[in-house]
């Protein structure tokens, strides 16, 4: 297994230290003269706002409501607001350095200490209850950023608040440690399944308790040491664990709390432990940055694939502008400095990290910066994980078509039943989609996940037979080659065995001359089957016959295969009709015995 550093030098490097900050303190003067004009006063006013906001609720009567009715919502929005308060009111201090907001920050960390649990009831182990057992410490995500939230304030306000409030800062410390660390401390592979390095819990959870550990523990140099050696382990595991293309199979919008937490985990420990040079120049460690500038299609716009958005909803600039550079990825440094602000409307759409300080800190470093030239590949292709995105023209991709495929295996984190799925785009508009996900709740997550259309191969445009889905779990595959001007997906082994699928090759062309697309389906079966192909798109059908209609820009034309149904869908989902507003359904429909091949036709007009 790969090792970042040696637990020896873990060790010495923890036991002769004195300072174990991770960010600059408020009294430190010449950071906070660093802080421009603008964002000094933009933090004092989101303070002033936050001073006058009421602190919400966090109820017991929203918490059931997920044992109940799997709402994640009404507990999760209240939990949040509260820590965004906490952030802003830091943040203005932090910016003004007057004593004004610290008898609020006072008031909202006093809250939060208060709270029964930090954890949330969709990740609590209830076992059929509807309210948590009392010390029953459940570490997850967001247990362990408040572990971080409250030590990031100690960090930066300590000594202004140990002045009146040292009883309190006692207080926070003893919480940490009782709710978080102790708790970590005893972590298993057998009792914990995110240090097993899986997925994006493994280092986020890592990362935060981590820092909490820094900070909290820094008079007790023996246990710090072991807490951080035995928190490398996931976060090493999880490096191991990753294709070596640098693939995140969780998606675009879950890339910032995995290979991003992964890089702030490296970071603190750089900062702290130094040694990390070989890790930091890891040609797989720049292909993991890589991932996200190259599944950029164009503007704002980016590759969705599994539990994701067409647009990062949440784009920390300064923090993925340090990913880049601390792992040489010219790539993402010019992606963070390109990227337009996302839509305001769309903002607490976002990866609901708590990475708040972080991002707040790098985007202060950020404003000396230049601008980098950004630039995009006519083809991307990532072998293992078997994504591919065709650009036709890669100089200006807003102008032009652009393609994607996706391949991979149907047991990945956050995946769908997508394998053989297009997308496409022709002049910075989206025409074939993936719907992405819409609001979490508790079937998205548990053995029902299947059941909801947008998520099972009802949602996705490779053909179902005898309208069944794909398979579940790593068994159900792809296998793909792509050329500059075709991709060819093996989708056969995506389907269960009763399927009797022997073959089912899709091959898409792209004409580089005139941003047209030939979708091309070749299958073998046993017996007599129903054939759907359906597609998703934001745009209105227009002039459409069993053959044909038009799609904006592009003509759709099939052979061998009918339009059998043009029509609006109702989303019932908060999100997906934030994120879409309108969507249409196309279906495509033939009835076949043994063998079936028919064309779609995307031309350019």
């Amino acid at each position: 297994m790969t090792q970042f550093i040696s637990r020896e030098k873990i060790f010495e490097q923890i036991k002769k230290r004195k300072d174990f900050q991770y960010f600059a303190p408020a009294s430190d003067r010449s950071f906070r003269n660093n802080i421009s004009e603008s964002k000094k006063q933009k933090f004092i006013r989101d303070a002033e706002l936050a001073a006058a906001a009421e602190i919400p609720m966090l109820t017991a009567a929203d918490y059931m409501k997920f044992a109940r009715e799997g709402n994640r919502i009404a507990y999760e929005t209240p939990y949040i607001k509260r820590r965004t308060i906490l952030f802003q009111l830091v943040m203005g201090e932090y910016a003004e350095y007057k004593g004004r907001f610290i008898d609020n920050i006072v008031e909202i960390l006093w809250q939060t200490i208060s709270e029964p649990v930090w954890c949330w009831p969709a990740h609590q182990r209830l076992n059929g209850k509807l309210l948590p057992e009392p010390e029953h410490w459940v570490v997850d995500l967001f247990a362990a950023q408040t572990a971080k939230l409250l030590s990031d304030t100690l960090q930066l306000l300590g000594p202004e608040l140990e002045k009146d409030f040292a009883p309190l800062c006692s207080r926070i410390r003893y919480e940490i440690s009782h709710r978080v660390l102790e708790v970590t401390e005893k972590l298993t592979d057998e009792n914990c399944y995110w240090y097993g390095g899986d997925n994006n819990w493994s280092v986020w959870c890592s990362y935060a308790v981590s820092c909490a550990a820094f900070s909290v523990w820094h008079n007790e140099t023996e246990r710090l040491a072991k807490h951080i050696a035995k928190h490398m382990i996931p976060c090493e595991r999880f490096f191991d664990k990753y294709y070596n293309d640098g693939a995140c199979q969780e998606g675009p919008c879950y890339w910032a709390v995995s290979v991003g937490m992964l890089m702030n985990y490296l970071n603190v420990m750089q900062k702290i432990i130094g040694g990390m040079d070989d890790i930091f120049n890891s040609p797989k460690l720049k292909a993991m940055n890589d991932f996200l500038p190259r599944l950029n299609l164009y503007g704002n716009t980016f590759l969705n694939f599994a539990d994701a958005e067409y647009s990062i909803m949440k784009f920390p600039r300064g923090l993925f502008y340090n990913y880049g550079k601390c792992s040489n990825s010219s790539e993402l440094m010019s992606l963070a400095l390109n990227m337009p602000p996302p839509d305001p409307a769309f903002k607490h759409l976002g990866n609901r990290d708590l990475n708040f300080f972080d991002e707040a800190f790098y985007d202060i470093m950020l404003d000396n910066e230049k601008k980098m030239l950004r630039t995009f590949n006519a083809v991307d292709f990532w072998d293992i994980i078997n994504i591919c995105i065709m650009r036709q023209n890669p100089e200006n991709p807003s102008k032009g078509t652009v393609l994607t495929v996706k391949g991979g295996h149907n047991g990945e984190s956050h995946g769908h039943f997508d394998l053989g799925h297009i997308t496409l785009h022709r002049n910075g508009q989206p025409l074939i989609i993936d719907i992405g996900r819409g609001e979490y709740n508790q079937k998205v997550f548990s053995a029902n996940r299947y059941d909801i259309w947008y998520l099972n191969s009802e949602g996705h445009n490779a053909a179902r037979f005898n309208n069944c889905n794909q398979g579940l779990g790593k068994d159900f595959y792809c296998t793909a080659k792509v050329t500059e001007k075709s991709a060819i997906y093996d989708i056969t082994h995506a389907y269960p065995a009763e399927n009797k699928i022997n073959s089912y090759i899709r091959m898409v062309d792209f004409d580089r001359q005139n941003g047209n697309v030939i979708l091309k389906d070749s299958i073998k079966f046993e017996g007599k089957k129903e054939i759907d192909i359906t597609f998703f798109s934001p745009v209105e059908p227009s002039d459409t016959t069993e053959n044909s209609l038009r799609l904006g820009p592009i003509l759709l034309e099939c052979s061998n295969i009918k339009i059998s149904r043009t029509e609006e869908i109702q989303l019932n989902d908060n999100k997906l009709n934030l994120l879409w507003g309108r969507l249409y359904r196309i279906d495509l429909h033939l009835t076949a015995d043994n063998t079936a091949e028919y064309q779609i036709h995307f031309k350019a007009l």
